[in-house]
């Protein structure tokens, strides 16, 4: 684990999910360490080596935030950067075009710090007033925050560069949904249709509490300027200033619902790739554990192009781009339940259980991104994995 100098927490399993889509090299996972309860997904985007750990199954909140962050700086003795990727809601204002799938990022505003613990807080007259302050993320992630902010200024950058990372999730379950990406009737500013996401950048909220009132979400947010409200961050800036990066998935309000989790998380995950190539490498790369070369890929388009006309030449109208299942089958290999279970054991998919979708949607990822990294053809390791021996 000495070679991983960034940790991304990505505290529910579909944001996990959205990580390894991006990934450039998938390396597994190590030895577990006695004690350890973490288990990590280990790889490489760009000039970085990362784990990715998500909270164990039906667990929430900033104190689990806080136990986990206190284990990876023991499991990852060269930790230098964290980042804290997944979805949140938007708080939308007339200052704030704020739309589903939209990135906030946390930043520092006047007097506070950028996140702010919304758990206790003073009562007053007109207002509730958070009156928890977290540290600010970490100067080099503010630098790069500010860096790639200062280039969003030219029209459309926000647009460009997250339209391009999120063409790896092209033909799966991340993609966009075709409902509205307006706040709904039960909140108060509605904003004007808007077909891509861009990058909104303020404070945000944290606290243990699932939001779905409008008015108690206004009550928290006039005077700090708050741009989204999430669950996690209050536990961990104190302890590892990460940077704070959350894809909209609702608006804490009564029409707060899961249609757009995936699409919010991948629009994060987008973000925070992004991130990491304004801050640049922290060592070698080329230092990767023995038995991971690194290979010439195709693009993850190209793979999808070649599948689709394999799909056309063997007559085969199934749903290979969201299924895992049926993309197995496009590829002439075993399917079953049982061999998924093997594939994930071998390939250290953690995410989810057995047939879940969300281990599913994390299989589908990591064989489209084999395949583009054996040049489109069914690498032997993947029909390896999927044998019973294996």
């Amino acid at each position: 684990m000495q070679d991983y100098t960034v940790a991304w927490i990505a505290p529910l399993a579909i944001e996990a999910a959205a990580a390894l889509q991006l990934l450039d090299e998938h390396h597994g996972t190590a030895g577990r360490k006695p004690g350890q309860t973490l288990l990590y997904h280990l790889g490489r985007m760009g000039a970085h080596n990362i784990a990715i750990a998500s909270f164990p199954a039906g667990e929430c909140g900033i104190g689990v935030a806080g136990a986990m962050v206190a284990e990876m700086k023991r499991d990852l003795p060269n930790l230098e950067i964290g980042l804290l990727v997944g979805i949140g809601a938007g708080i939308p204002s007339p200052q704030n075009d704020i739309h589903l799938g939209d990135v906030a990022v946390a930043v520092p505003d006047g007097d506070n710090s950028g996140v702010i613990g919304y758990d206790l807080v003073k009562i007053e007259p007109e207002e509730i007033v958070p009156k928890q302050w977290q540290n600010a993320s970490h100067p080099l992630l503010r630098s790069a925050i500010q860096k790639l902010r200062s280039g969003s200024l030219q029209p459309s950058s926000d647009k460009n560069y997250l339209l391009s990372h999120l063409q790896r999730f092209n033909g799966t379950k991340f993609e966009r949904p075709q409902t509205p990406s307006q706040p709904s009737t039960c909140s108060e500013h509605i904003q004007h249709p808007r077909q891509y996401p861009i990058v909104h950048h303020g404070p945000i909220l944290s606290g243990n509490k699932v939001i779905k009132s409008a008015r108690y979400r206004d009550e928290l947010s006039p005077k700090n300027k708050a741009i989204a409200i999430e669950m996690e961050a209050a536990g961990i800036m104190n302890s590892l200033p990460v940077a704070v990066i959350r894809g909209i998935s609702d608006f804490g309000d009564c029409g707060k619902n899961d249609t757009w989790q995936l699409y919010a998380a991948a629009t994060a995950a987008a973000y925070a790739k992004e991130l990491l190539k304004e801050v640049g490498p922290l060592q070698r790369v080329d230092s990767l554990p023995q038995g991971r070369p690194h290979t010439i890929e195709l693009s993850h388009r190209r793979v999808l192009e070649v599948l689709e006309d394999r799909s056309r030449r063997l007559n085969v109208n199934n749903n290979w781009r969201n299924s895992v299942v049926d993309l197995l089958k496009l590829l002439f290999l075993d399917s079953s339940l049982e061999a998924r279970a093997r594939l994930a054991r071998r390939w250290n998919v953690f995410v989810g259980k057995d047939g879940d979708p969300v281990r599913n949607i994390a299989l589908h990822g990591l064989i489209i991104s084999a395949l583009a990294q054996n040049q489109g053809d069914v690498p032997s390791s993947l029909a390896e994995a999927l044998s019973i021996d294996g």
